[in-house]
C-alpha cells in the first residue's frame, strides 16, 4: 500500500465583525497523518455520476473520525482538496472525499 502525507487544514477565526459573525481568514494546519487513495467502484460511478468521480477523490485515513479535529481542506501530494464528505468507518478508519481545487 502506498501511503501519502496528508495535511488537514481549517480556517482560522480572526474574531467577529459588527454583526457578530466570525471572520475567517487564514488556513491553519490542524493535523498531519498518512492517507491512501481509494478508487471509485463501478457502482459508485453509476450512482454519483461521472462528473463527480472525475473531479473528486476519496482517501482513507487510519484514524477514527471522532479523533479528528474539525477541518475543511486536505492537502495531499501538494494538491489541495475541499472536503465534501467525511465517512466514519469506526473503529479504525475514516474516508474523506474531496473536490480538487484548480490552481
Amino acid at each position: 500500500m502506498i501511503w501519502k502525507k496528508c495535511i488537514l487544514k481549517a480556517l482560522r477565526s480572526e474574531g467577529t465583525d459588527e454583526l457578530g459573525n466570525p471572520v475567517l481568514s487564514e488556513w491553519e494546519t490542524v493535523a498531519q497523518l498518512p492517507a491512501r487513495e481509494t478508487p471509485w467502484t463501478d457502482e459508485q460511478i453509476s450512482l454519483e455520476g461521472r462528473e463527480v468521480t472525475k473531479s473528486e477523490q476519496r482517501f482513507i485515513l487510519p484514524v477514527t473520525g471522532r479523533l479528528l479535529p474539525e477541518f475543511q481542506r486536505a492537502v495531499i501530494d501538494d494538491i489541495p482538496y475541499d472536503i465534501t464528505q467525511v465517512i466514519e468507518l469506526d473503529p479504525r478508519w475514516t474516508v474523506i472525499q474531496g473536490k480538487v481545487l484548480k490552481r
